[in-house]
Order: C-alpha cells, then structure tokens, then sequence
C-alpha cells in the first residue's frame, strides 16, 4: 500500500454503497380531495342565512377571529357549519360540514342536512 494512500473508512464506504441504492422512483401524487357531498349545494360556498332559511336557528353560533362556526341540531342528527371569508372584506360562506348522529357515529353531511330540512317542515 502507498504510504499517502489510507484505506477508506468504514462509514465513507457505507455512504458510497448507500448512494448507489437511491431510488428513483418518483413519489405519486397526494390523491384529490374528496367531492363536496351533493345534499350541501343548497348550502356550501353561501352565507349562513342560507342554513338558518334552510333548517331554522342554529343551536350554536361561534366566532373565532375571521371564522364562523353555526351548528344545527334535531333528534336525528346534528351538523356543524363552518364559514369562512372568501376574499378579504368578503362576507363569509359554507366552506366545510361535519355531521353526525346524536350517538356520535357519522352521517354524511347531506344527509344530515336533508333529515333537519325535514325536521322544520313537519
């Protein structure tokens, strides 16, 4: 062995042989969200005047700085809106439902929605 030349130490040659293993196989795209849930159309991207018309007075109605928060209620199920400004200086719209039942298994939002809209009619 020449006198200037050391041999490699074991981490380097574990780094070099690691190298060569990456993989170049590019990462798939995050999958898209979800559609919006048909039965919110009547409500989602309007203003919560539109969900009081709709089912009635809300049984909570949260502010949180630029946010909103209204939740309805009935026997069957309950479901919390969630408004948002659009723009700033924009009024606020339905930009996000979670529904569930009384027992707290879910629902989908919709559903929710149309069984309240149902609950005020009778």
């Amino acid at each position: 062995m020449h006198p200037l030349r050391r041999p490699p130490r074991p981490a380097l040659l574990a780094l070099a042989l690691l190298g060569g293993c990456a993989s170049t196989e590019v990462a798939a795209p995050a999958p898209a969200p979800p559609p919006p849930d048909p039965g919110l159309a009547a409500i989602l991207g309007r203003g919560p005047d539109v969900a009081i018309a709709i089912v009635g007075p809300s049984r909570l109605d949260r502010r949180e700085g630029e946010a909103r928060h209204l939740q309805f209620g009935s026997a069957a199920c309950i479901l919390d809106l969630y408004y948002y400004r659009a723009e700033a200086g924009n009024a606020q719209v339905a930009r996000h439902a979670d529904a569930r039942r009384p027992d707290g298994s879910p629902i989908p939002a919709g559903d929710c929605l149309r069984l309240l809209k149902a609950a005020k009619a009778s």
